[in-house]
């Protein structure tokens, strides 16, 4: 995996444009490289993580001809059978690259190239003959890629902190982005920063060069056939296990597809089936040994350390246990932040960094177990609700408002209440977004509209401040086997009454498994990474060791400074953060009121990190001395 930016209609100097690789180079710490087109003036920076081809594979990449010019971020699976029908056609290839295939497949084909990639991407290309640039993405957003329109131009990167880094955009926090009832993950949707865009999921943006001219295009839908909504008249076990077979055997590839590397290759482990699963299939590929990495929360008692060492156990696996303190989590709360670019309501995206700090020491790349949730329907309360309610033609809903988990009239009140929580001066430009963002009546199922929402929205979430950027904060490379995007559009097909089977969820991957898992593995019930964290307790467990945090982030000065939060909400919240926890229902209110406290804080971080101090004003770096200590090079036509 590597970082990503690129320029269109703007010349930036050598000084800025190595300060925006120094703010990338947790992407790629093994090189970086810079084409420059001055009289187009286009620009495409790279820094670069080597994991296939470690000696000649660094980018930017150009065409043989010289017309096409490449920086790509992410794995590209299969290359090797891609290449070989390339080399078949006259093609040659100057490295062994799997990011080379997307110069000679756009050759070949044109846009149509995104058909033939399969992987978790995204690239760069500038066309120079037609005066294009493609930026492109994968298909489930598993590679961000964010994009800022300009009065003259644009500018793109992999993370938004590099586009503010250019001195392009000056950054700003947005409301509507810290927004958590708003849909962030739609095309139109808003992030944490005034004037940011992503490249959507299974989308590509096509720039004029001459005239910025852009057209959003989309290769690929998650749409899921209404046919699987319907209900199964009756059970029909030769079905079901046709479905678990052909389960089993898109997994297995895409789990030996993903164990292509030049480098050592691990597995992120937990007590559940999806990560042993994978783990399972690893082991009838890899020729050495399977190094596997997991998490336990000291003190909690939802910690899986139990399961996850059983399922090492079984696999054989050399295991790598991180135990973490409360402390540990709150102290690195901040570069969690960071690099998340997005505020979060629970620690446990900070031991997700903190674990992969550790893999980092033993290997550069881990499969992981997450979008089985997504794609099979893991979230049985979430989907069997959407279920029922598909059934007796219940009311649409938007897919956080049903994840509050309460009822309508409840779920309505938290909406009108949420306003107060907000700035008075942002409150008027909330109500006309959530009016816009309404969901609009459909004749599609609901099961297979919220499931189709759940998988747009991970790029928010599960892939962010679980996923990409906790992983790459330390230059390890994940890949998920569970959104190769074959194996998804097998399994949206698969009518849901085969992938929740009463109370049991994921029941066709838990078929899929028989024989391969031991049952106490392959039959045990869903629990979230999020919850396996004690939960926040501001004036309770955490009070001391989030007293200076309080005092920075939560201060009169800092809602004063940002300016997105109401100070006398806050004021009310931290009294009902206080309240005994007597009955389950007060219980829920102070642990509600803590997650409150812990966003606006986080929102507060992200103001004073990217707008009120920014990191990257701070570093004065000579483009000689970040060129010559990465080992980069420079391109320029």
């Amino acid at each position: 995996m590597c970082g990503i930016f690129g320029t269109i209609g703007h010349s930036l100097d050598d000084p800025t444009i190595a300060n925006v690789l120094r703010v990338l180079q947790h992407r790629g710490p093994d090189g970086t490289g810079v084409f420059v087109d001055k009289h187009a003036q286009v620009t495409l920076g790279h820094t670069r993580l080597a994991v296939i081809d470690l000696v000649t594979g660094s980018q930017p990449l150009t065409s043989p001809d010289g017309n096409v010019i490449l920086a790509a971020n992410g794995e590209i699976y299969d290359f090797e059978r891609i290449r070989s029908s390339l080399e078949a056609k006259g093609y040659a290839f100057q490295t062994r690259s799997d990011s080379e295939v997307i110069l000679a497949l756009y050759h070949e084909f044109g846009v149509a190239c995104f058909e033939q990639l399969r992987g978790e991407f995204a690239f760069l290309l500038y066309d120079k003959l037609n005066r294009l640039l493609l930026a492109g993405r994968d298909r489930f957003g598993i590679k961000p890629l964010y994009f800022s329109r300009l009065p003259e131009g644009l500018v793109f990167a992999s993370e938004m902190k590099a586009i503010f880094a250019s001195g392009l955009v000056e950054p700003e926090l947005d409301v509507l982005g810290l927004d958590p009832l708003l849909d962030r993950a739609a095309a139109t949707g808003h992030f944490p920063f005034r004037n940011i865009e992503q490249v959507s999921p299974g989308s590509y943006v096509i720039v004029d060069v001459d005239t910025f001219e852009t057209r959003v295009l989309r290769y690929w839908s998650p749409e899921i056939p209404s046919e699987a909504a319907r209900p199964l008249s009756e059970p029909n076990d030769e079905a079901a296990r046709a479905a678990a077979d052909r389960t089993l055997d898109k997994l297995e590839e895409a789990v030996r597809l993903r164990l292509r590397a030049d480098v050592p290759v691990g597995l992120y482990l937990s007590g559940g089936i999806d990560s042993a699963f994978v783990g399972a299939l690893m082991k009838r590929s890899l020729k050495s040994d399977l190094h596997s990495f997991s998490i336990s929360f000291v003190g909690s008692d939802a910690s899986e350390q139990e399961f996850t060492r059983e399922a090492a156990g079984f696999l054989a696996a050399s295991h790598h246990e991180l135990a973490v303190t409360k402390n540990m989590l709150w102290h690195n709360l901040e570069d969690c932040v960071w690099h998340s670019e997005l505020p979060f309501v629970s620690l446990a995206p900070v031991g997700k960094y903190l674990l992969s700090q550790e893999a980092r020491k033993h290997v550069t790349v881990v499969l992981t177990g997450e979008g089985a949730d997504e794609v099979f329907l893991g979230y049985r309360r979430f989907f069997a609700k959407a279920i029922r309610d598909t059934r007796s033609r219940g009311t649409v809903s938007s897919p956080e408002l049903r994840r509050l988990k309460r009822g309508r009239f409840v779920a309505a009140l938290i909406q009108r209440l949420s306003l107060l929580m907000f700035h008075k001066s942002q409150r008027r430009p909330l109500v006309a977004a959530r009016s816009n963002s309404a969901p609009a009546a459909s004749a599609k199922p609901l099961i297979n509209a919220v499931q189709e929402a759940r998988i747009a929205g991970m790029p928010l979430d599960i892939l962010c401040y679980l996923g990409d950027r906790e992983e790459m904060a330390h230059s390890l490379e994940a890949r998920l086997p569970f959104l190769d995007h074959h194996l998804y559009d097998m399994a949206k097909s698969i009518p849901v009454d085969f992938k929740i089977r009463g109370a049991t969820e994921k029941a066709v991957l838990r078929d899929a498994a028989k024989g391969i898992l031991p049952d106490d593995i392959r039959l045990r019930p869903k629990r979230g990474f999020m919850g396996t964290s004690e939960a926040v307790d501001f004036f309770g467990t955490d009070r001391a060791q989030t007293a200076d945090l309080r005092r920075r982030y939560l201060s009169k000065a800092a809602f004063k400074s940002a300016r997105v939060f109401s100070r006398g909400a806050f004021l009310l919240v931290t009294l009902l953060a206080r309240v005994p926890g007597w009955v389950p229902a007060l219980t829920r209110l102070r642990r509600d009121s803590n997650k409150a406290m812990m966003y606006m804080m986080q929102a507060h971080m992200l103001h004073h990190m990217f707008v009120a101090d920014p990191h990257w004003r701070r570093q004065h770096i000579e483009t000689t001395r970040c060129c010559d200590a990465a080992g980069g090079r420079e391109l320029v036509s």
